[in-house]
């Protein structure tokens, strides 16, 4: 069951919106792409325990228990090191014969189990703002996952690096960090850490992570974390940004698509033939050559470009509201974009392009002055009979109902 929740009863909490910025201070963000990103850890300490209290609390976390459904299937419970999803602990035999997948999940946590619940930006709506926000400015997928480990000293995973760089918010308790050296820097996800290796990672340093405090760690950074004597509460926001990796791919395999010569095997025989395998040489040299040549560079950083402005789900709050509402609005209703929405827009001779939501609306080009106005700035609200353009009135009227329709604007 997926459950998105907001604490719409619960008293309103004095602070702005959680972004990159304000994350991150008082480093500023320019420093911390150029001196940190893929390149090393860093901590930001803070006095101030309720720092994050505006997007989770440990009540929370009670709330969303409660709210997951009879299996729990969005929560996973550590053992022994290993994620394992409730369903799979056994039920147990109750006063009606069975015991409650809660019950089930308390008494692992209770016995020292770290409790994890996966996928919270798509169930709980302040981390779905804190991920849409950070997904739009750093062009990536945002995964924000909640782990709970009881007071005690208890751990979760054994020392290991993740295929992909996180940022952990410290929300209750305090919890021990080691950082270990790390052979391999930046791996992707087809070189997971190996766990059956014989050579113990030497710590290279120990973090007492605080409430409201932060710790950023590049991908391939080996670590593990302890709590101490209270439970141990913090979200961890996985970044899975667009790799030179998927680009190449992509390159390579347009290109075979298109040429018989990529898709040929190599001369039989080869392995056996010096001179055959100097002639692969040869050939594999030439075909090189040839992806640099028939590779569109800026076609291809486009294409990135329209895989990061859909690589996360759709910021689609009150879309119902607005799909009723389309049909009822004149010209001087207010819309605008909606926040943290990515997008790119194209145009050429024939017509216009907006990109969003993983999905392509098509526009006649005759109204592209309108519709750029629309998406640089509908931002902050705006109504149809003020974009300016060439386009009558009933015109900017239809563009600012399909617009709405498809979930780009909504009515502010």
């Amino acid at each position: 069951m997926t459950i998105l929740t907001d604490r719409e009863d619960a008293a309103p909490v004095a602070r702005p919106l959680l972004d990159l910025t304000r994350l991150i201070n008082p480093v500023a963000p320019e420093e911390f792409k150029q001196e940190f990103w893929e390149k090393k850890p860093l901590l930001v300490e803070r006095n101030d325990q309720d720092f994050y209290s505006g997007i989770l609390t440990l009540d929370d976390v009670d709330q969303l228990l409660l709210l997951s459904g009879p299996g729990l299937d969005c929560i996973r419970v550590v053992v022994e090191g290993k994620e394992t999803p409730v369903a799979e602990l056994g039920s147990g035999r109750g006063r009606n014969g069975k015991t409650t997948a809660l019950e089930v999940l308390y008494e692992r946590y209770r016995t020292g189990s770290t409790l994890v619940l996966n996928a919270l930006e798509r169930r709980w709506a302040p981390i779905a703002r804190l991920s849409a926000a950070l997904s739009t400015e750093l062009s990536a997928r945002i995964q924000a996952n909640v782990y709970l480990t009881p007071g005690g000293s208890a751990r979760g995973f054994n020392p290991h690096y993740d295929t992909h760089d996180v940022i952990i918010l410290q929300i209750h308790g305090t919890k021990q960090w080691r950082l270990y050296k790390s052979d391999y820097e930046l791996p992707t996800q087809d070189r997971p850490y190996d766990h059956h290796s014989t050579t113990a990672p030497e710590v290279d340093r120990t973090i007492d992570l605080q409430p409201g405090s932060l710790l950023y760690l590049p991908r391939g950074t080996v670590h593990a974390a302890t709590s101490t004597d209270t439970a141990s509460l913090h979200i961890t926001l996985g970044i899975h940004p667009v790799l030179w990796p998927a680009l190449l791919h992509e390159a390579i395999a347009k290109i075979v698509t298109e040429d018989v010569r990529f898709r040929a095997g190599l001369p039989i025989g080869f392995a056996s033939d010096e001179s055959l395998q100097r002639q692969a040489e040869e050939t594999l040299a030439e075909l090189l050559q040839e992806v640099v040549a028939r590779t569109d560079v800026h076609q291809a950083v486009r294409e990135a470009v329209k895989t990061a402005v859909s690589i996360s789900a759709p910021p689609l709050r009150h879309h119902l509201t607005d799909l009723e509402a389309a049909d009822g609005i004149d010209l001087r209703t207010p819309v605008r974009r909606r926040p943290d929405l990515k997008w790119q827009l194209t145009t050429d001779d024939e017509s216009v392009r907006l990109d969003f939501h993983n999905k392509t609306v098509q526009l006649p080009v005759h109204v592209a002055e309108e519709v750029a106005h629309l998406v640089d700035r509908s931002a902050e609200p705006l109504t149809a009979e003020s974009i300016p353009g060439d386009l009558d009135a009933p015109g900017r009227l239809v563009l600012v109902r399909t617009l709405l329709r498809e979930g780009f604007l909504t009515v502010s």
